[in-house]
């Protein structure tokens, strides 16, 4: 169905239709959304209580392993944003730049575009918002499982057209709650209800007659699909974010078993028997046999170290088909299970995937400013939305350009090859640092290195008064 009209009852219920057939889609989505929020206990008691019934689920429960390598991973993917990409205008005046800086500053811009890129990498789709707070203008990344977006077009099928909000529910007259949606598109802006209802009255108690005046949709829509308006569902993502950690549970859950030995006895008056440590159990030998009582010991056994290898292993396949390329998985045990586990991720190759996004990011942010500066920001000024802070020219955009993304190298191997470079003169010492810790900003390194000045001065006080002592 092409949709011509978001203002009628039967676009309503063909839209809030849509929405129901999505449902997985929205569950998985804030699954994971929950997982990337630090928050996976409940999601794998769910999956234990269901792998391993009530009873072993009782005894399992307080010995879960909660790892989130979810997080971990997102972490290591999104990156970009972190060394602070260059912008400047092209084909403007120095009045553009100011106008660029004005917005760079206000809405924290790589704050809020690296977690719509860690969105991104989540779940290889995203929704920015651009909005505006009593005057002061605000971007944010909007959770994966309160949106949908809509294809309506018959040329292209990844053109993000329509786009869906779910807000929070609203009573009806009889006091029960009914979900609601705000719709956009280009020209049209409309309420419906979970009826598949055009609520009008919602609308004129927002201001609003059903028109976008500002002739687009107030949203940045990332897509990493490229024949999908909505990439398929991630559910491999959350499946092995709740596997890893399942399988680390079965390991202290046998451990828990193999840490004691099991007493029994055949035919023994176990009446005023005390349990050391916790557990015995009681044979009876054949009534006809002339057996005597006896008592023994039974010693579980567990193969822990392959139970973690295999963990270590399945996670490895994982990220080598996300195109994380891992070196190896090594060997672990019971002791370094969660340090192989950070090291199998941040080993991981990943140069040729952030390569990627940075070039789908430049051309992401460049529609980014060309739909704020020139569509958003001109009605809110002429709205009295916003301080009047210029013109920005017709012929100028915003060109970014992104910091190298080099190949993954071994961290001994990196300072060596950078300690040689600063020592030859090829380089600073602030440059090294900087290439040392991309994660850290500008200021961070500064105060760093002032921390090692201040240091090496101290140093350089005690040998001297050392030297004077000798002397």
């Amino acid at each position: 169905m092409i949709i011509s009209n978001l203002l009628n009852d039967d676009t309503a219920k063909y839209i809030v239709d849509y929405i129901r057939s999505e449902k997985d889609r929205i569950d998985t989505n804030e699954k994971l959304f929950d997982i990337y929020e630090n928050s996976i206990g409940d999601l794998l008691d769910e999956r234990l209580l269901n792998d391993l019934g009530n009873e072993t689920f009782n005894q399992a429960k307080y010995r879960k392993f909660p790892v989130n390598i979810i997080k971990h991973v997102i972490d290591k993917l999104s990156k970009i944003y972190q060394q602070e990409p260059r912008r400047e205008v092209v084909g403007g005046n120095a009045a553009d730049e100011k106008i660029l800086a004005y917005f760079e500053d206000i809405l924290n811009i790589d704050h809020n575009l690296n977690i719509n890129n860690e969105t991104g990498n989540l779940f290889l789709n995203s929704l920015l918002q651009i909005g505006n707070d009593n005057g002061y203008p605000f971007i944010r990344t909007i959770p994966n499982h309160k949106f949908l977006v809509i294809n309506n077009s018959e040329i292209d099928p990844t053109s993000d057209d329509i786009v869906v909000l779910f807000m929070s529910p609203e009573k009806d007259a009889l006091g029960t709650l009914v979900d609601i949606y705000w719709v956009y598109s280009d020209e049209q802006f409309a309420v419906y209800d979970g009826t598949g209802k055009v609520r009008f009255d919602l609308m004129s108690m927002l201001g609003q007659d059903g028109t976008n005046n500002v002739g687009a949709k107030p949203f940045m829509y990332y897509n990493a699909s490229s024949n999908l308006v909505m990439p398929k569902v991630q559910s491999d993502t959350l499946d092995i974010a709740l596997l890893i950690p399942l399988l680390l549970t079965d390991v202290n859950y046998i451990a828990k078993f193999c840490a004691y030995s099991i007493l029994y006895g055949i035919d023994v008056d176990d009446k005023n028997m005390k349990m050391s440590p916790n557990v015995f159990w009681n044979f009876k030998s054949d009534d006809e046999s002339d057996k005597k009582p006896e008592i023994g010991s039974i010693k579980p056994e567990g193969d822990i170290e392959k139970l973690i290898n295999s963990a270590m292993s399945q996670l490895s396949i994982w990220l080598n088909s996300k195109g994380l390329k891992s070196s190896g998985v090594g060997d672990a045990d019971v002791r370094n299970v969660a340090s192989g586990i950070a090291k199998l991720i941040d080993e991981a190759d990943v140069s040729d995937i952030r390569k990627f996004q940075a070039s789908m990011y430049r051309q992401y942010e460049q529609r980014f400013w060309d739909l704020l500066l020139k569509k958003i920001y001109p009605f809110w000024r002429d709205q009295g939305l916003v301080e009047n802070i210029g013109d920005f020219s017709i012929g100028a955009r915003v060109s970014v350009n992104f910091k190298e993304q080099t190949p993954m190298q071994d961290r001994s191997s990196q300072v060596a090859s950078l300690k040689l470079e600063h020592e030859s003169g090829f380089t600073t010492k602030r440059r090294v640092l900087m290439e040392l810790n991309p994660q850290m900003t500008e200021n961070e390194i500064d105060i760093m290195l002032k921390e090692i000045d201040d240091e090496e001065t101290v140093t350089v006080a005690v040998i001297d008064r050392g030297v004077n002592v000798q002397e």
